[in-house]
């Protein structure tokens, strides 16, 4: 009986599938590195991409602990994010980077004559760890630009939270979720995609 092929593909599958409905699946995605897991939460990092057209700007100001390159596009910056859930609490639901990394990215706004960059989706528990993100710029040679404090982190300005309560917002994507999942009012979320060369590690 247990010689025959049948049997070995139906435990194989069985099995998969038990691994697949308690969240335990590889990553096939060359843009996620996992990490540890704690109980639900599957931590890692995601590294995404996004480019914004510079348009009539003058300065571009970035976050202050962004790192910056000159070697971008003329008309445009291009942003490379590497999103990190570090996370080890109890949420009342699953969480994985997989899905968290579309809670967190970068937003954009025009403040006179210059372009202001700010991320948003980054939380700390104060306790069990949370969210944060590592962000390069390339600008274009001879761009001004400025780095600026509070466009970064927990407490930046292109997030509207009060960083006081953790609470899942309705918009929250792909499982639980503690903190902002999109930017302030008076900020565009930018659009990202995944970033397999992984630029920002």
């Amino acid at each position: 009986m247990f010689r025959q092929p049948q049997f070995w593909l139906a435990l194989a599958l069985v099995i998969v599938g038990a691994l697949w409905f308690a969240g335990w699946w590889p990553n096939f995605d060359s843009s996620i590195d996992l990490s540890n897991r704690f109980g639900t939460v599957e931590n890692g990092s995601a590294y995404d991409r996004a480019a914004v057209n510079l348009g009539d700007a003058k300065k571009l100001v970035l976050p202050d602990d962004a790192v910056v390159r000159r070697t971008g596009v003329p008309g445009k910056v291009e942003l490379f994010m590497k999103k990190t859930l570090a996370f080890g609490g109890y949420p009342p639901e699953r969480m994985s980077i997989r899905g968290a990394r579309k809670n967190m990215g970068c937003a954009v706004k025009v403040d006179g004559d210059s372009l202001v960059v700010a991320t948003f989706g980054e939380w700390d528990s104060q306790i069990e760890g949370g969210t944060h993100m590592y962000l390069v710029a390339l600008l274009p040679e001879g761009m001004e630009l400025e780095q600026r404090k509070g466009l970064s982190g927990p407490e930046s300005a292109g997030q509207q939270w009060s960083g006081q309560y953790l609470t899942k917002p309705n918009d929250a994507k792909d499982g639980y979720w503690y903190g902002p999942a999109s930017p302030a009012v008076g900020w565009a979320a930018v659009s990202a995609a995944p970033d397999p060369d992984r630029t920002a590690k």
